[in-house]
């Protein structure tokens, strides 16, 4: 009795301690729900973010009838309980997948499933853009394909133009012959998927015209006629832009303000890679907030030189407007797509909070045009410029509602003119460090994962480069475009190039810094997941909600040391292999030093060698047709197409062959011959106790933008 009554009286006592425990929770989830609750708006780009990332996740496709499933099921959620914050947070998440699976089948097209050597082509040119001086990329929209199998003529086809000959213009109905792919898979397992970009746009093949192509004299659609028009005032502002401004700097100023990007040279790209300046290239936010917030000052200044219109009209909105005309405008003639068009949706969310007379940078704008993006596009929500943007912009605007407050805070009066001047200089120059600082970092999140690219001087690259971006490039740019019509643009295009002249002395400078481009290997996506959402608590919780950064931060890293890396990677075509050896470095077998997938392995892996470099690293040893190697003490051979006749089945752990092995060789622990890859697609393979794989296939799962061989019967050889 005594002892029961002993443990009896310590559960009491724990359950009397519990209770205020439960209470003192319930109280902060209570607080929580009631500081964030009204700043639902501020999170909901996060929630549908959620949403669309669980429909990407999946490995196949979910029944159409499960989107108005989730429709109505909300629906009556929030008609019973329409109070409820869980249920609408649960709504936002629904409606996040909804939008990626309508999306989905709103662009679907038929997909080839193989190589087609010839096939008569004729079509509706989408867009051009020209790659090079002798090669162009066309989007078609398909009329008519011969010879392609039933279920297999896709909506749209991006192919390849050769020569130097005029271009065909958007809209124009062209015909051609041509050879045919199906979409590129991703090189590994887990790669990038640059198949489902081109889905998302209606394509389901890519090729190239064999020869020259004939242009009809039909007139082109109305549907096509804007596009058309301003591509070919892009041509005519880039003829004027290169014959002011030569060379490399006059393809780098044609690319600030049309968007064409194919003349400018390999060592410029690179030096503003390595400096972290090539965002300056892409037509995005800082361009399109540099243009509009350009035009605003001068058309209010304009505006008012009149006494009377300053103090009796609402000048500030009119040019707000006015700046959202001209930012359209950007965005039409610039025509850089996904990224332009994301960038004028959040310029106007600002322009019109301005108009309205509302605060213009604010989390609660970014995440009303998150929001729009999202809708209209939800597969932006996987892609890279837009994570890059949304957490970049998410870091400036907390930044500057802190900062803003604490300004007020602590605002002295009465202060000399000199005294406030220079802490006014002061607080500028710490601002612009501290904020390139929080965008660097914070998009360097999804650059990591998506490029494995680290510019470490970026910073102070930044520091010194925007200045003259802001101040003296773009308003030359858009002075000299708006007045290339009367002739007026000589002396703005002149400035403009005197000031690229600079950028790229900056940034040829701080390139040859040493260590000035680092490449690491991709960041997996669950830890880029786990530190975006980390920086989201914290730069938007305005409660105790902020302190799940701190759990998502040590999630980060249990995903980061818990990851595995392949041992030996075999690509889609069983072309070649690579395996890493004792240091956990990429080695290849001896290919062509441009073949891609090897170049992106490489990459991926954090190796900024070429691919000849990689291959010498001393790990494979070949006897004719027959190479081999020691990895993690598995014995893997590797088969040339050579061996096909001497068909030998040498002893191996991991067999790897060029061919079909047809079941000839048994014994190993895994065997990959061309049938293998045919169907399944690259290899990924992990050593330990056993050996284990995975296709890229596999990851990929059986989606609409997945593309399946066409079976042997079908007379389809691997």
């Amino acid at each position: 009795m005594a002892v029961w009554g002993a443990d009896s009286t310590g559960a009491e006592a724990v359950k009397g301690d519990g209770v205020p425990l439960l209470r003192r929770a319930g109280g902060l989830l209570t607080e929580i729900g009631e500081q964030e609750g009204h700043r639902l708006t501020v999170w909901a780009p996060l929630l549908l973010v959620c949403g669309i990332w669980s429909y990407f996740a999946l490995t196949r496709e979910p029944p159409l009838a499960l989107p108005v499933i989730l429709i109505v099921v909300a629906a009556v959620l929030l008609w019973r309980k329409p109070g409820s914050l869980m249920i609408r947070l649960i709504c936002i998440i629904a409606a996040g997948f909804v939008l990626a699976q309508v999306r989905t089948h709103w662009v679907a097209t038929p997909l080839l499933r193989a190589y087609v050597p010839q096939t008569q082509i004729e079509g509706r040119v989408a867009d051009v853009d020209r790659r090079s001086a002798r090669r162009a990329e066309l989007v078609v929209d398909v009329i008519s394909a011969s010879g392609l199998p039933d279920g297999e003529r896709p909506r749209r086809l991006r192919l390849d133009l050769f020569g130097g000959a005029d271009l065909p213009k958007i809209g124009d109905r062209i015909s051609g012959t041509a050879r045919l792919f199906p979409n590129p898979m991703p090189v590994s397992p887990g790669s990038f998927d640059f198949g489902r970009s081109l889905f998302f746009q209606s394509i389901g093949g890519t090729g190239s015209f064999k020869g020259g192509i004939v242009i009809n004299d039909d007139p082109a659609p109305l549907r096509y006629q804007l596009r058309r028009s301003f591509h070919a005032l892009r041509g005519l502002i880039g003829m004027r832009i290169r014959s002011v401004i030569e060379g490399p700097l006059g393809s780098f100023a044609d690319a600030l303000i049309t968007g064409e990007r194919a003349q400018i040279p390999r060592s410029m790209n690179d030096s503003l890679q390595a400096s972290g300046l090539f965002h300056i290239l892409s037509i995005s936010g800082l361009h399109m907030a540099l243009v509009a917030g350009g035009a605003f000052w001068f058309i209010r200044a304009l505006l008012a030189l009149s006494p009377t219109l300053a103090l009796t009209r609402p000048i500030k909105a009119w040019a707000a407007g006015a700046a959202l005309l001209v930012a359209l405008f950007y965005m039409l003639l610039a025509d850089s797509g996904a990224a332009t068009e994301r960038s004028f949706i959040m310029v106007a969310i600002v322009l019109f909070a301005v108009m309205v007379n509302r605060p213009a940078l604010s989390l609660h704008n970014l995440a009303i045009a998150a929001i729009f993006i999202l809708v209209l596009a939800p597969e932006q929500a996987v892609a890279a410029s837009f994570q890059m943007s949304f957490l970049a912009v998410m870091g400036l605007a907390a930044f500057f509602e802190w900062w803003n407050g604490r300004a007020a805070r602590e605002y002295r009066p009465g202060r000399g003119w000199v005294a406030r001047g220079g802490r006014w200089l002061v607080l500028l120059v710490i601002a612009s460090l501290l904020t390139s600082l929080i965008a660097g970092g914070l998009s360097g999140i999804a650059a990591a994962h998506h490029f494995g690219r680290i510019a470490p001087y970026g910073i102070a690259a930044n520091a010194l480069a925007l200045p003259v971006v802001s101040l003296v490039v773009m308003p030359s740019a858009l002075a000299a475009t708006l007045l290339m019509p009367l002739g007026l643009d000589y002396p703005f295009l002149w400035a403009m190039g005197r000031g690229l002249e600079v950028v790229m002395w900056i940034s040829d400078w701080v390139a040859s810094w040493p260590h000035a481009s680092l490449t690491l290997p991709l960041l997996p996506a669950p830890v880029a997941a786990a530190l975006a959402l980390a920086a989201a608590f914290a730069c938007m919780a305005q409660s105790a909600l902020r302190w799940l950064c701190i759990p998502a931060l040590v999630l980060a890293a249990v995903f980061g040391a818990t990851r595995a890396t392949p041992d030996l990677l075999i690509d889609e075509r069983a072309r070649t292999v690579a395996a890493r050896d004792a240091g956990r470095h990429l080695v290849p077998l001896d290919v062509k030093a441009r073949y891609l997938p090897v170049t992106r392995w490489l990459r991926e892996a954090g190796q900024p060698e070429r691919v000849g470099v990689a291959a010498k690293r001393a790990l494979w040893n070949c006897t004719g047709s027959v190479c081999s190697a020691e990895v993690r003490g598995k014995r893997v051979t590797f088969l040339q197409s050579s061996a096909e006749l001497a068909k030998p089945c040498p002893r191996s752990d991991i067999l790897i062959a060029q061919y079909p092995l047809r079941r000839s060789c048994r014994g190993a622990l895994l065997t990959v011959d061309r049938f293998d890859v045919w169907r399944h697609g690259a290899y990924a393979v992990f050593i330990a106790q056993d050996v284990s794989v995975e296709t890229v296939r596999g990851t990929q799962g059986y989606r609409p933008w997945t593309w399946q061989p066409r079976s042997r019967r079908a007379g389809e050889r691997p």
